[in-house]
């Protein structure tokens, strides 16, 4: 498996935030369209791709332990809270204590108002109908890594795809311009550094669980529900999974974790439960 690093350059605001799992529904709901069968088997094998979530350049998730795992003074540990990410090679040393307040994105709740097109009017009585909508505008250089497997993708292709969502709008109300961006690999990046260890640090929501390498994790609980399904039940099918930033011990050394998952009701619906993982030093079982 190859990986890369993927800069993105924001068009407009998001009203989804990128995770993961999402930028991945996107990626196979547009490989479905152009009528592919890339990932037929996706959940009986190894993994086609894997996407992170979008990230601050440079810097990832601080890793989702106790705070005495940091070793942080009583009298620090409120402000300590507040710092949610860390840079590369803090986190691969072991240096978690580097961990910092980044301003990476901001939102603000903006109010709109719908409009029968139809009609030209806001809705059939013809009144003002105003709805609030929260739009995330990113701050700082967001990029997101990507596993391939080179059987399947190539780099160019990779990002002429990601480029093709972008100019379509990711996530929700991507058809009056939210979520569009511009996707460019960057050629500097060579991956992480190779560091002799059994922790790693997740990138995306995981599915944990049917893993039988993992020797312990420490995660918080991530709940993605889906979408409702055209079928003879209306209800969605809710997945618990280990959210991004969770850390695992391994036996082995291993690139990336997790499965990929089958939830659909009436007709395919993959959800990408894999995360790539990032190796770091550190002792954390007492």
């Amino acid at each position: 498996m190859n990986l890369i690093k993927v800069k993105i350059t924001p068009h407009s605001s998001f009203v989804t935030f990128p995770k993961g799992d999402t930028i991945f529904g996107h990626f196979a709901y547009h490989s479905f369209l152009k009528g592919e069968k890339i990932f037929e088997k996706y959940t009986e094998e190894k993994p086609e791709i894997i996407f992170s979530d979008i990230l601050p350049d440079g810097y990832l998730y601080k890793p989702t332990l106790s705070l005495s795992a940091f070793g942080v003074d009583e009298s620090e540990k409120k402000e300590f809270r507040k710092k949610t990410w860390i840079d590369i090679a803090s986190l691969q040393k072991g240096e978690l204590l580097n961990a910092k307040e980044l301003s990476f994105y901001k939102t603000e709740v903006k109010v709109r108002n719908s409009l029968n097109r139809v009609s030209f009017s806001t809705d059939n009585s013809g009144e003002f109908a105003p709805f609030s909508l929260e739009e995330i505008t990113f701050t700082y250089q967001p990029v997101i890594y990507v596993m391939y497997d080179e059987e399947f993708f190539s780099e160019e292709e990779i990002e002429n795809r990601l480029n093709h969502i972008g100019k379509n709008g990711f996530g929700k109300k991507g058809s009056i311009g939210k979520g569009h961006f511009r996707a460019e690999i960057d050629s500097e990046f060579k991956g992480f550094n190779k560091v002799d260890t059994k922790y790693y640090l997740t990138l995306s929501p995981t599915i944990l669980n049917k893993q039988p390498h993992i020797q312990k994790a420490y995660y918080n609980t991530f709940n993605r529900f889906g979408k409702s399904h055209s079928s003879a039940t209306p209800f969605k099918k809710p997945l618990l999974m280990a959210d991004s930033g969770a850390v695992v011990k391994m036996e082995e050394k291993r690139s990336y974790i997790g499965r990929g998952i089958e939830n659909g009701i009436s007709s395919q619906s993959l959800v990408q439960g894999y995360s790539i993982l990032v190796p770091f030093k550190g002792d954390f079982d007492g």
